[in-house]
């Protein structure tokens, strides 16, 4: 791994056990960041352990997306906000 990963990992295995949702087993980390001298947005994806497969981590960032998808679904049928559509 390196530093960064290191570092982050442990940073985050700290904060889950403090709030006691128990322990890191793997990450992988989407991060928008802002370049300091530039302003030029970029992404940082990460994965801890760094040695995790590619298709592992695409497949974790998958199943984050579709949690991410049905709470919005379900957040709609229970407000009954609807998406309006625009007229083409």
């Amino acid at each position: 791994m390196s530093r960064l990963t290191d570092d982050i990992h442990e940073a985050v295995a700290r904060v889950l056990q403090a709030h006691g949702a128990g322990l890191l087993s793997r990450a992988v980390l989407v991060i928008e960041v802002l370049g300091e001298h530039d302003g030029q947005l970029g992404l940082y994806v990460e994965a801890s352990p760094a040695d995790m497969p590619l298709w592992d981590r695409a497949g974790m960032i998958r199943y984050a997306d579709m949690d991410l998808a049905s709470r919005i679904t379900a957040d709609r049928l229970t407000t009954g906000d609807e998406v309006e559509e625009e007229d083409e």
